[in-house]
């Protein structure tokens, strides 16, 4: 089998090549930037072609998006060509080649006024980021065969990604104080393990919208208290504040999250606790000291 990684260089597209890797699965990876990967930008439709030509994948993995919230506020348009006309091109490619197309999208397809969420659950999207992922969304699941999988707060040690336990790691060191959201409730997610879930969703034909995501429904100071317990932070440089005090350009869903029975129903299993993933990371800090 061959898989195309569109945004291999990034944490999701990382831990695909990764899992590929382990599953001996022939990758083509691909980033904006070179570097030895593929070059294909969703902003530059011109550059998609080329890349199915020479990969001919029978399986892609849609990782890369613009995934600055507050940046998708201030230039929706950007935020719709790369989020939504880009997967478009990408789905319309898929079309030729057979390919097998998994799109990665997001918890912000919805509201935040009730949830966790299920999969058939009404969306409302606040901002830019989350009207054009919706977009994109729908563009890739008009394909026949094509898997939506829904995440949220991805997180993982990569010294290259400013998830937000790489956030939380930076500052400690830098004896930063950090303001966290104590009234946004989401699922945090080891990018390993939504790796390793999605490649089985796919070797099982599964199709449609999946939410995959971690079980814990926590808020974001909650889940900053938990890393600090983890890896022997003292939390003092960690304060809650409310969203609304942070001044942010783009409207966040509060109540999110997603629940996951319709992924344990196919996989036999859900992922790990934030717990198990926080203790592996904690693994790897101690290496570096």
């Amino acid at each position: 089998m061959r898989a195309l990684i569109i945004g291999a260089s990034g944490q999701v597209g990382g831990a695909l090549s990764s899992a590929c890797v382990r599953r001996r699965i022939e990758v083509y990876g691909t980033s904006r930037r070179g570097q030895g990967y593929l070059f294909l930008d969703l902003a530059e439709p011109a550059t998609i072609a080329p890349v199915f030509e020479k990969a001919r994948p029978d399986l892609v993995l849609l990782a890369s998006a613009m995934t600055a919230v507050d940046d998708c506020e201030r230039n929706p348009e950007r935020a719709a060509l790369v989020n939504a006309a880009g997967p478009a091109a990408v789905a319309e490619e898929c079309r030729k080649y057979g390919s097998k197309l998994v799109y990665f999208s997001t918890e912000y397809v919805f509201d935040g006024a009730a949830g966790p969420y299920g999969e058939d659950d009404a969306v409302n999207p606040l901002s830019a980021y989350g009207r054009s992922k919706l977009e994109g969304e729908r563009a890739c699941l008009a394909l026949p065969g094509a898997l939506a999988a829904r995440t949220t707060v991805v997180y993982s040690h990569d010294q290259d990604s400013m998830n937000f336990v790489m956030q939380l790691i930076n500052n400690h060191r830098a004896g930063a104080p950090m303001r966290v959201p104590a009234d946004q409730y989401s699922n945090p997610t080891y990018a390993p393990e939504l790796a390793a879930a999605v490649l089985d969703l796919a070797a099982k034909g599964e199709s449609g919208v999946y939410n995959v995501v971690g079980p814990d429904w926590i808020n974001r100071y909650e889940f900053a208290l938990q890393a600090c317990a983890a890896f022997g932070f003292d939390p003092a440089f960690v304060s809650p504040v409310e969203t609304a005090a942070l001044g942010q350009a783009a409207p966040r869903p509060l109540k999110a999250g997603l629940k996951t029975d319709k992924l344990a129903a196919a996989l036999g299993r859900r992922l790990p606790p934030v717990a198990d993933s926080l203790r592996k990371i904690a693994g790897i800090l101690k290496q570096y000291e």
